[in-house]
């Protein structure tokens, strides 16, 4: 029991943060239950990673083992390493109307993740969660006329998470997560065309400012194997620069010596809306079975561009299910993941209105993902198909990378595999084709509603875009 509560005391305290960023894929599978077959170890190999993981993908929070009084401090703790490389390219049959010398879409991507996590007892009645994570990047879009890339460092993200064990039938926990800018918020000159769709790359936004996420919730276990777990948790997120609507430099030329030469600032100030999430789950665990539910709720207050109140998001709303099942003998591990969300209209700024008010046309969508893998063991491989299905109905805001994620429906199919060859190393590797669907975005008399711009802009109707992606990854795992 204590397993699964101190497991559940960091996965929802995760969960609020990766709402607040709009992960829907990460919640999705965050508290996904592990089954693995009897003969593996160790018990918790890193996760298959998901069709779109987010940047703060979580390590799997490691199972605490009862441990004999008379065992030292130092054999209560466990430090776990990992790392990934990913790769992704994708291109399109879109050819914006209207335009000379820009051809089909297409681009690629090379992100290394990198993790490290400090988990154990400092005394028998109080676990404690530490994750370092970071990572590299680099991206490019080759799409002929409009091409442009990008190679940086990812921000660093610190979470801490304690759970107290001491009290039967009931076990507070606390949590602070933050982010520290070391990443590359502004990207200048034809860098600014590295920015991708975030349905197709990984990491569609490179960096932003200091964050800062206390949280604090409770697990109450229901019976053996049933436990409700609740939490609240707020991010405050710190103000960081932006390229303009008009990022007319080169990287390397001084924004403020060309600002005073041209009057066109090629960065704005991005004060971003603070996040409040409140989220719930049960989580069920029984032989070979094991299912969790997740709901939760986020609230943010209004994004500032140059100091102008500018779009507030609406109220988000999301449920995910988690569950996996260990067959008899050796047919291996199914696990099943799915996740709907809902966001309200967005308040917007009016052209002649004083404040925010509720958008006309509505801006957000609701997503829905389904995804399904199985492993099969083999000695000390496992290896299995995977599959994914999103549906987004609607152009979506994304308020952690301030853009509009257009509307599509995307399919994914693959192979994934783990190797174990001790204890203490784990190796996977994933590969997947991806498919996608967007259909006719049309206009009303050569225009568009566009929420950061205060009203119409002229545009284009879209036409139907169909487009095909490739996703492969390399890890590694391992526990000191």
């Amino acid at each position: 029991m204590r397993t699964l509560v101190i497991a559940a005391s960091s996965i929802l305290a995760v969960a609020s943060i990766a709402l607040a960023n709009d992960r829907l894929d990460e919640l999705a599978q965050l508290s996904t239950p592990r089954q693995v077959p009897a003969q593996r170890t160790p018990p918790d190999p890193l996760p298959p990673v998901s069709t779109r993981p987010g940047p703060q993908q979580q390590i799997p929070t490691q199972q605490t083992q009862q441990v004999p009084a008379r065992q030292t401090s130092e054999q209560k703790w466990t430090t776990t390493f990992s790392t990934e490389t990913r790769y992704f390219s994708w291109r399109n049959n879109f050819i914006p109307p209207d335009t000379v010398g820009i051809g089909a879409g297409s681009g690629w991507e090379i992100y290394t993740p990198i993790a490290m996590q400090l988990t154990g007892k400092p005394v028998n009645d109080l676990s404690f969660d530490f994750v370092v994570r970071g990572g590299w990047v680099k991206a490019a879009q080759t799409t002929p006329g409009l091409s442009g890339e990008v190679a940086t460092a990812t921000d660093t993200v610190m979470s801490a998470t304690t759970t107290y064990l001491g009290w039967q039938g009931f076990q507070p926990f606390i949590a602070l997560s933050s982010n520290l800018p070391t990443g590359k918020s502004a990207l200048l000159g034809t860098a600014t065309n590295a920015r991708m769709d975030p349905d197709l790359v990984e990491i569609s936004t490179f960096g932003e400012g200091y964050n800062v996420g206390p949280s604090f919730g409770f697990n109450v276990p229901i019976a053996g194997s049933l436990m409700f777990t609740a939490s609240v948790g707020y991010t405050w997120r710190g103000p960081f620069e932006r390229e303009s609507a008009f990022p007319t430099l080169p990287p390397g030329v001084d924004p403020a010596l060309v600002a005073d030469l041209i009057g066109i600032e090629p960065t704005q100030k991005i004060n971003p809306g603070e996040n409040t999430t409140v989220a719930a789950a049960i989580n069920y665990g029984t032989g070979s079975f094991a299912v969790a539910l997740t709901g939760a709720a986020s609230w943010e207050s209004p994004t500032f561009v140059r100091d102008l109140e500018t779009l507030r998001p609406g109220l988000r709303y999301l449920l995910s299910l988690q569950s996996s099942y260990r067959w008899p003998e050796k047919w291996g591990v199914t696990e099943l993941t799915a996740a709907v969300a809902h966001s309200n209209r967005n308040k917007v700024a009016g052209r002649d209105v004083v404040g925010l008010i509720v958008e006309e046309l509505n801006s957000n969508s609701n997503i829905y993902r389904v995804g399904l893998q199985h492993l099969f063991p083999v000695e000390q491989f496992q290896i299995g198909p995977t599959v994914s299905w999103l549906y987004r109905d609607h152009n979506g805001y994304n308020s952690a990378t301030l853009q509009f994620v257009p509307q599509k429906t995307r399919w994914a199919a693959g192979m994934l595999a783990q190797y174990v060859p001790n204890a203490t190393v784990t190796l996977n590797a994933r590969v997947e084709h991806v498919w996608t669907h967007e259909n006719e975005s049309p206009t009303e008399d050569g225009v568009k509603v566009d929420a950061l711009a205060k009203g119409l802009v002229p545009a284009s109707t879209v036409p139907v875009i169909s487009g095909t992606a490739w996703q492969t990854s390399f890890g590694l795992n391992v526990k000191l």
